[in-house]
């Protein structure tokens, strides 16, 4: 195995290790958004973006408005911006990549 590979493998096993004690947590919350908001973004994030949940940081997150929350993601070693709207039941509204700033 390369160097390169070998790093690659041990920061997503150490993303993944920080992902997995954060949704174990019990009071995570991200901005304004609940912690099963948060956990459901990055559910949601990993199939439809297609990459695992552990390449899937949540940044920050907002509430626009009553009830609906905004949790901005990092995903993959690139850390491309992608955000994730939910509910006021933590339901997933919708996932996207960002544009490039």
């Amino acid at each position: 195995m390369t160097t390169m590979r070998r790093s690659i493998l041990f920061v997503s096993m150490a993303a993944a290790s920080l992902l997995l004690a954060a949704c174990n947590s019990p009071g995570i919350r991200v901005g304004g958004a609940p912690e099963a908001s948060v956990r459901n973004c990055v559910a949601a994030a990993a199939r439809e973006l297609r990459v695992p949940p552990g390449s899937i940081v949540a940044d920050k997150g907002t509430t626009p408005r009553d009830g609906v929350y905004t949790v901005n993601l990092k995903v993959g070693p690139q850390a491309r911006s992608a955000v994730c709207t939910t509910d006021e039941n933590s339901a997933v509204i919708g996932v996207v990549y960002k544009r490039p700033e």
